[in-house]
Parts: structure tokens; sequence; C-alpha cells
């Protein structure tokens, strides 16, 4: 287990490029949130419209207020018979799928920082990377110890992310007077820590790889 809490330790290691790293992560985390929370409300007014709609009496917490299908009304006549209406639900359902695909896309993007965070890290530590060979440890356990070092960057991004993101959104929440729990469900809480860490081990494993097949040789030529 030694090796594997080295992946841990390694982080204190190029302080100012994990430092980064991290904050890019953290940034493609709170914009998922805000992003997929815009479209998880977008969902909701649609969902919540239809039952209006059909006539139903929605007097829950999560409904739309009076005051706004009044305004509707208002400015497009009867909102349960306007074609224009059911035209623009089409074209919110198709703003929904581009905004999750933006939402997934700039996390994306940040996650495969790591790739160059790493990259540059591991390139630094050649030596040490063949002396643990030399004592033994197996290319498997090398992978694993580099990969969860890229999973602790991810794991500690997707936190600063959720925070940030959900001090955002209940902000937004509060001001736009619709409950906190649809625009931040706690499937999406509890989903993006697990998401971001495994994405973030499974694409640090492309530089650990590179340096795990390096020779013991070569490795101590280039210090």
């Amino acid at each position: 287990m030694g090796i594997y809490k080295l992946s841990f330790k390694n982080l204190r290691r190029n302080r100012l490029r994990n430092f980064f790293a991290v904050l890019r992560i953290t940034f493609g985390v709170m914009i998922l949130l805000v992003l997929l929370s815009s479209g998880l409300g977008l969902n909701t007014f649609l969902k919540q419209a239809n039952s209006f709609d059909e006539g139903a009496n929605v007097t829950s917490s999560h409904s739309i207020p009076s005051s706004v299908t009044t305004h509707i009304n208002s400015l497009l006549g009867n909102f349960s018979n306007s074609s224009v209406v059911k035209k623009v639900r089409g074209l919110v359902n198709y703003a929904v799928y581009i905004i999750d695909g933006l939402a997934s896309l700039v996390l994306l993007v940040g996650i495969l920082d790591i790739i160059n965070t790493m990259g540059f890290n591991l390139k630094e530590r050649k030596k040490e990377i063949g002396t643990l060979k030399t004592f033994g440890f197996s290319k498997r356990q090398l992978l694993i110890s580099l990969s969860l070092e890229a999973g602790f960057l991810g794991f500690f991004g997707s936190i600063c992310g959720l925070i940030l993101g959900s001090v955002i959104l209940i902000f937004l929440a509060s001001f736009i007077g619709i409950a906190t729990s649809i625009l931040l469900p706690i499937w999406l809480i509890i989903g993006v820590i697990p998401l971001t860490t495994i994405l973030s081990m499974i694409i640090g494993l492309f530089p650990a790889w590179f340096a795990c097949n390096i020779d013991v040789m070569e490795a101590f030529a280039h210090e």
C-alpha cells in the first residue's frame, strides 16, 4: 500500500501546476452544474406547462407562479391553444440538449488538462519511477498509483466546483423564486464527484502508461 500513499503525497509536488489543474477542473464542474441545472429548469417549466395545458391543478411548491402564466397568456393569447407556444417548447427542448452538450464539453476540456499536467509532472520524475521499478514494483502498481494521483486532482476540483456551483444556483433559485431542489437535485450533487474523479483517473492513465514504459537505464540517464 506504500506506493498508493505516494499518490496523495505527490500532489504536494509542483503545487502551482497542480493548483491550476484543479482550478480548471473546478471551473468545468461549476459550468457543468450551472448549465445542466438550466436545462433541468427548462424541462421542469415545460412539464408544468403541459400540466397547465391539460387543466391540471398544479399547487406544489415547484409549480409555475400564476403571475407567470397570466403574463404569458397576455402576450400570446390562450396559452393552452397557442401554436406559437408549442413551437417554442420544441425549440426549448433542442436548447436543453445543446446546453447539456456544452456542459459536458466544458467539463471534458477541464479534465483533459490532466494529460498536460500529469505529463509534465511525470517527465520530471523519471528517476523516481525508475527507482520504484528497481525496487520491484510492477507496472500495474505504478499505473494504479499514477492514475490515483490524477483522480485526486479531479476529486478536489469536483468538490470545489460543486461548492461554487451550488452557491450560484442557490442564489439564482432564491432570486427567481423557484425551489432549489429543482435546479440542484440530489442526484446531480451525488453524481458529479465520482463522475469527475473516475474520468480523471481514466484520462490520467494515458500519461501514466508512457511513464511506466520507460526503461530503467533511460530513466537514470535523463537525470
